[in-house]
């Protein structure tokens, strides 16, 4: 929606500067939690032939519905009133960043080691996967898949960190209401936490089923 001003009016106009540098503060506002990235912002053109009423309050900005701050975007930037007004404006988000890539080729199930990873600065704007920023974040887990040489390492190339190998000495906890019963037992099965895993009961031999816990404990229902 625009308040355009005919080219013979008196009123003041509203500087397309002060639309573009809204366009641009709010960006880098968005992405404001990603301190440790390089981010530049591109913004398109606006017409400089624009004449909207200049606007009383200050300017409002915002993505379009489904939008985000990366990649080929645009910000919507409101004169909220008195004369209500609205303009978007094209821009271009690249972001920057030191991520956990392969250093070789790695096959599938194998547990990653320092040797198998390095750090790479990417362009991440267009980056489907969720990727790491820290290596020690890696290092011990299990490759769900193949993965090339020089590839992003993403959540879903690896198994969460096992809390619990098989064979391992593991607390289970027996609960019924307000009573918690605690006893030893024998991991079956190796697991992450939210797993149902095979535990045995090193005094009665018997085995049973349980829920790991992040703590590395086992729960059972009494």
């Amino acid at each position: 929606m625009l308040a355009l001003l005919a080219p013979g009016a008196q009123a003041e106009i509203e500087p397309v500067q002060n639309i573009r540098d809204s366009a641009e503060r709010f960006l880098h506002q968005q992405l404001g939690e990603h301190n440790g990235d390089d981010v530049e912002v591109q913004l398109g053109h606006v017409d400089e032939r624009l004449r909207l009423k200049r606007c009383d309050e200050p300017l409002e900005a915002s993505l379009p519905p489904g939008g985000r701050p990366r990649g080929n975007t645009a910000v919507n930037i409101r004169c909220p009133g008195p004369v209500t007004w609205s303009v978007y404006v094209p821009a271009a988000v690249e972001r920057h960043a030191e991520v956990v890539v392969a250093r070789r080729n790695l096959s599938r199930q194998q547990t990653l080691g320092p040797g198998d990873l390095r750090m790479e600065r990417i362009e991440t704007s267009r980056q489907a996967t969720h990727y790491f920023e820290d290596a020690s974040e890696v290092v011990g887990l299990q490759t769900r898949r193949a993965i090339r040489q020089g590839q992003v390492i993403g959540q879903q190339h690896v198994n969460e960190r096992q809390v619990i190998q098989r064979g391992q000495r593991v607390t289970i906890l027996a609960s019924s209401g307000s009573v918690t019963i605690r006893m030893q037992g024998e991991a079956l099965e190796d697991a992450t936490a939210g797993d149902w895993i095979r535990v045995r009961n090193t005094s009665s031999g018997r085995e049973i089923e349980g829920e790991v816990q992040p703590s590395g404990t086992v729960r059972v229902a009494l």
